[in-house]
């Protein structure tokens, strides 16, 4: 996002802004793993030894990695969804909004409003969630009619008491676990080694930060392939939804951890239509649609009337990068969460309500 009066910046500021992903015509899944993971990446730079260790590591389980964070962006979904009445484009420009009044300084879990909202304008805004302006407009005039952003003559800004809103709080409270129940899956679970964290003040708010950027991460996960919102958490539900018996198994989430371990179908569960759309903030007749593309495309197809992932999907050259590059953004973004000093992450220690359950597909 640009601002009116300031200077572009670069996406290692944003990490939802991506570049595109190179077109790989041969599809050689471990080449591509292990070119990406010994790829000169701009935002890679400056990692340590420790931070080099957990990015080889968890690059090396690239798959289990990106099933988890999968897990946690749908959980932001819900979550958001629940204050901006199932608007999912009203509830992005939210997190956007946050993340950069949060990054900026300007607010606070704790200490509320701060200093002055910078505006940003419409246009920015559509640029960066790939949306026409008008759709943008009516995103953002959901928000206002909510009482939760203003418009000024430089574009849109948050209230400066919009942390005092009772469920505005109780959202960053569970987006702030939902980041922690990430890092219990990451360090505890996928046993994944801890990196060199920076040291600071208190963590909330770092982590609340961190929560914001990896669920913005899903809006331009695979937009060389999935051209919206709608479609990206589709295909991403019936993904967590196919994979979850394996996920979070003790034994098959490290067998199909790697980059060409692709997961056999008999251990796919199917998921059904009807559930999705009780899960999530879709429109049933617009999901539908996403689904019928997807099958001209190859990616899901209907076995035992639910709906799951091809296998030509999950060996597809643009998903391996696309998985790589999210699992990289996932470590640069953990990698700065400013817990210093920690030997043992110890998820216990940094729970507001506790771990935040699963979206039930």
């Amino acid at each position: 996002m640009d601002f009116k009066g300031h200077s572009t910046v670069s996406s290692q500021q944003f990490p939802w802004v991506f570049t595109k992903i190179a077109k790989m015509p041969k599809v050689q899944i471990s080449r591509l793993a292990e070119e990406y993971l010994h790829k000169d990446r701009q935002f890679s730079k400056g990692y340590d030894k420790a931070d080099t260790a957990f990015r080889n590591k968890t690059l090396d389980n690239c798959r289990l990695l990106i099933r988890l964070l999968t897990e946690m962006q749908l959980r932001c979904v819900v979550a958001i969804a629940r204050v901006v009445q199932q608007d999912c484009l009203a509830g992005n420009a939210l997190v956007g909004l946050l993340a950069e009044n949060w990054r900026a300084g300007t607010h606070s879990l704790q200490g509320g409003h701060l200093g002055d909202t910078r505006p940003i304008t419409i246009r920015a805004m559509a640029r960066s969630f790939h949306r026409p302006y008008e759709t943008m407009r009516r995103a953002l005039r959901r928000l206002h009619e909510l009482e939760l952003i203003d418009f000024d003559e430089d574009g849109v800004i948050l209230r400066d008491d919009i942390t005092e809103r009772p469920e505005i709080k109780a959202l960053l409270i569970e987006m702030h676990d939902i980041m922690v129940t990430l890092l219990d899956d990451v360090f505890i679970f996928a046993k994944s080694p801890l990196p060199n964290f920076p040291r600071g003040s208190d963590p909330a708010d770092a982590l609340i930060l961190a929560a914001l950027d990896l669920h913005l991460l899903g809006a331009e996960a695979l937009n060389s392939l999935i051209a919206d919102w709608t479609g990206l958490l589709v295909l991403s539900a019936i993904t967590a939804g196919n994979t979850r018996d394996i996920t979070y198994h003790p034994e098959l989430a490290f067998t199909y951890a790697s980059a060409e371990s692709v997961p056999p179908m008999h251990l796919r569960q199917p998921v059904y239509f009807k559930n999705l759309c009780e899960a999530l903030p879709i429109c049933p007749t617009t999901a539908w649609r996403r689904i019928t593309v997807m099958k001209m495309l190859g990616a899901v197809k209907t076995v035992d009337g639910g709906l799951i992932n091809d296998s030509k999907w999950f060996t597809n050259a643009k998903v391996i990068a696309g998985i790589c590059n999210m699992v990289d953004r996932m470590n640069f973004i953990i990698c700065k969460i400013p817990l210093g000093g920690i030997k043992v992450f110890n998820p216990q220690d940094f729970y507001i309500n506790g771990r935040v359950d699963r979206v039930i597909l």
